[in-house]
């Protein structure tokens, strides 16, 4: 039949019997070199007369690694198994249950796990041509050493990650965005092998498990429907990984968990939170508030005391004894109390503040260990705190049972700080810190979180470099990065190659003790030659007295040469624990102005803005001439939901180029109204504060806005003149810088009386914009005056106000009447 199997030839049977005795006679050899070393061995310690202990030693270890190794091996034999059959893995096993069993608003998501199914094949080849190009180059360019870095084999395996549930959140969001978490479980066959210098290592069955979010914001009325997509994990993903290879050496007590630590440290690094992955969607969305959004709060743990701790070690005596830590690690950020030797009852008393940005759904995870000098420190138990109820709360104060031992209990009190804009809170938060005694490091308080974005700079100078082939030097463009200090913190930026106008685009934030004699100080190096390009040292006191504690502008760099700047956004917000509705949502405007709403007649050589709006005022040609009235007419644009004064500047445009004309700032055009006022003269912007603990008036004169032209060119060159009615005498003088060729200038300066509650009921403030001119100059020298009456003036909070300039003769027949 065609089916039967033909006989073999005698060629073949004495082939197949030679592969036969080859294979038997490798086995006879390694079988001899393999007694052959261990009676070899045996003779050493003999000669060497070495302790039967260390062959004891080697047998635990041995006898460890094999043991380890099954374990691994069953538990991504279950992983694997609940990849390709979740129903039959959940009844073979059921604490491995998915998250949808448990929580009844955690949808499945079969559908999404069967699309992901079709495409893994082709996500696969995606994978591999990433690896291969641009990753390894990525590596192979980022040390000298790394030079020889490739990918051998790249396997991401057959079983896909699976969504084990999704939860889309309702309640506590805006219309405009949508919030969603996945609960990813990645129980791969991958195997991915390197190689460097010729020695070969990798890794294969990588696990993963966590629960990444998901949001969608601005929601928008075109395709896609959002303008921008931001993904981070709430948490640290629980990782597992198996080696291959010389890497399978490291798979060894100690070597294994302080290499799993770096892998996971690097992947918290790139989207664990407070680092996320953002995608524009849609042109027009502001990707640096998608970026770095402000934080809802900050947390204040003190990590007081233990008891009952369980004994780790075991003397010859008999009793025990523990050496306790602990470890508190909140999404990427992680802190260590110090250690206590011989003890099972510790008091730490230790304070550690984290920032928060996302109080919903993120824990707090604390382990307690034991500390084993020249070993793998023990567990004494672990404690993961939710943080919404803190937030909620505000204060607890418990004693936490500790998980996974039999006896244990942790001292936690946690306090939650919110973030305010008003500066009065400050010295009321400064005064509790002072007086908070619970921990011993209650001096080391903060009072306020600073938030940095990072833009731009322009017209940085280029480095002289020697040329290879000649004896002269050539110029060539740096490769600029930025140091940002606050304090004993330092951050530092991205690297941008060959650039005299790099854009960062980056958010750091900053923990502040008092800002009141804090500065922040950026340096700009080139990483070339490690030349400074310049610096800037900017006083924290001074967004106290800005609108909304911020400052968004082009900073003109010291000890740089030529006119180089930096675009930098200040922000500072108080911490307190008293909670108010304005502060618990961070009013936003992701999208972009449009081109109407900008500056578009921008004058050359001059710093251009956006042409700003202003509120509807009084249609009486008095208005913002009498005293009395002028407050009242023009108030402060707020906003309906937080009640913030709106107009502050926002974050730059993110193209700064050669062209004056694309570096129009972006900044809130929520008001509305004629630049040139009432009386067709100019606005000018004010914020006026009285600080009671100082006894002081402060004035910031912000910007002016459709100044007259005086000069032939059709410019101006305006400053600003204040005097403290009814006095007149240079004490009530104050002026701004001039400010050149430029009729909507920006002055950002600040000023400051001294007087009383009581003087204020008798004063007027004089605020008066002029034109700088020469001796024998024939220009206007008055451009407009405003007069405000101070005894109408909240001195409670602080105020940032539009008000119409009008003609110097009109003020002077308002006085005569």
């Amino acid at each position: 039949m065609a089916n039967e199997k033909a006989p073999e030839t005698p060629q073949k049977q004495r082939k197949r019997l030679a592969v036969k005795e080859d294979t038997l006679l490798i086995a006879v050899i390694k079988r001899y070199f393999k007694y052959a070393g261990a009676a070899l061995a045996i003779w050493g310690f003999g000669y060497t007369q070495l302790s039967p202990a260390w062959i004891l030693l080697g047998l635990v270890g041995i006898v460890w690694k094999e043991k380890h190794q099954k374990l691994q091996q069953k538990k991504i034999e279950i992983s694997q198994q609940a990849a390709k059959n979740e129903k039959e893995a959940i009844l073979a096993r059921v604490e491995d249950l998915p998250s949808w069993v448990f929580f009844p608003d955690v949808e499945r998501a079969e559908w999404m796990n069967k699309i992901i199914d079709q495409m893994w094949p082709f996500i696969g080849d995606y994978v591999q041509q990433l690896l291969m190009t641009s990753v390894q180059k990525t590596v192979q360019d980022s040390a000298s050493i790394m030079g020889s870095f490739k990918f051998v084999n790249i396997d991401l395996g057959d079983i896909p990650p699976r969504i084990g549930g999704v939860k889309v959140y309702t309640e506590k969001v805006k219309r405009d965005e949508i919030y969603m978490d996945l609960d990813i479980i990645y129980s791969s066959d991958c195997e991915i092998e390197v190689k460097i210098k010729g020695i070969s290592a990798g890794i294969k069955d990588l696990q993963l498990h966590g629960t990444v979010r998901v949001i969608m914001k601005p929601l928008i009325s075109q395709s896609p429907f959002f303008g921008g997509l931001s993904v981070f994990f709430l948490n640290n993903p629980s990782i597992d990984f198996n080696l291959t290879n010389l890497a399978n050496a490291l798979d060894l007590p100690g070597l294994s968990d302080m290499l799993h630590t770096i892998i996971q440290e690097n992947i918290a690094n790139i989207m664990v939170l407070p680092n996320r992955i953002v995608v524009e969607m849609a042109k027009g969305v502001q990707i640096t508030k998608l970026k770095f959004p402000q934080p809802d709060g900050v947390m204040r743990i003190h990590v007081l005391e233990a008891k009952e701790l369980k004994k780790a070690d075991i003397s010859l005596t008999g009793k025990g004894k523990s050496d306790p830590y602990s470890v508190i690690r909140v999404g990427a950020n992680k802190f260590k109390t110090p250690v206590i030797n011989n003890s099972i009852a510790p008091q730490w008393n230790s304070v550690f503040e984290t920032i928060i940005d996302e109080r919903d759904g993120q824990f707090m995870d604390i382990e307690v260990r034991d500390e084993d000098t020249g070993g793998k420190d023990d567990k004494l138990g672990t404690v993961s705190v939710e943080l919404s109820p803190v937030a909620d709360k505000g204060t607890i104060d418990n004693w936490l049972p500790l998980e996974n031992v039999k006896s244990g209990k942790l001292h936690l009190r946690l306090v939650w700080l919110y973030l305010s804009k008003d500066p009065l809170i400050l010295n009321k938060s400064l005064q509790s810190n002072k007086n908070d005694s619970s921990g011993a490091l209650g001096h080391d308080l903060s009072s306020c979180i600073l938030m940095v974005s990072l833009d731009s700079a322009r017209e940085l100078p280029r480095i002289s470099q020697d040329s290879f082939y000649s004896r002269t030097k050539k110029m060539a463009e740096p490769s600029p990065y930025v140091t940002i200090n606050v304090g004993q913190k330092t951050e530092t930026s991205n690297i941008v190659n060959d650039s005299t106008e790099p854009r960062w685009e980056q958010g750091f934030r900053f923990l502040v003790h008092d800002p009141n004699f804090q500065t922040v100080d950026l340096k700009v190096f080139d990483k070339k030659s490690d030349k400074s390009l310049g610096e800037l040292s900017f006083p924290l006191k001074n967004l106290l007295t800005a609108p909304d504690l911020e400052v968004d502008r082009f900073f003109p760099l010291k000890k740089a040469e030529g006119n180089s700047e930096i675009s930098v956004r200040f922000a500072l917000r108080v911490l307190t624990t008293e909670q108010s509705p304005e502060w618990s949502q961070e009013t936003e405007n992701l999208m972009s102005p449009t081109a109407d709403a900008q500056e578009t007649n921008v004058d050359e050589g001059v710093t251009p803005i956006s042409k700003p709006k202003v509120s509807q005022v009084s249609s009486d040609p008095n208005a913002g001439i009498k005293p009395a009235t002028a407050p009242t007419n023009i108030g402060p644009i707020v906003s309906e939901k937080s009640g913030n004064v709106k107009g502050q500047i926002i974050p730059p445009a993110k193209s700064p180029g050669p062209a004056r004309e694309s570096e129009v700032r972006q900044r809130n055009t929520s008001t509305s109204g004629s630049l040139q006022g009432s009386h067709g003269v100019g606005r000018i912007q004010l914020t006026l504060r009285y600080s009671m603990q100082r006894g002081k008036l402060m004035v910031v004169v912000h910007k002016c806005t459709g100044l007259l032209a005086c000069d032939k060119d059709n410019f101006s060159d305006p400053y600003v003149k204040m005097y403290l009615l009814p006095d007149k005498s240079s004490s009530s003088k104050r002026k701004t810088k001039v400010v050149n060729n430029n009729l909507n200038p920006t002055f950002d300066e600040t000023f400051e009386y001294s007087i009383t509650t009581q003087e204020m009921k008798e004063k007027q403030l004089e605020v008066t914009v002029k034109n700088d001119t020469s001796l024998f100059s024939s220009s206007q020298k008055e451009l407009g005056v405003v007069i405000i009456n101070l005894a109408n003036m909240d001195v409670v909070k602080a105020t940032t106000e539009w008000y119409d300039l009008c003609p110097e003769e009109m003020t002077k027949k308002e006085t005569d009447i």
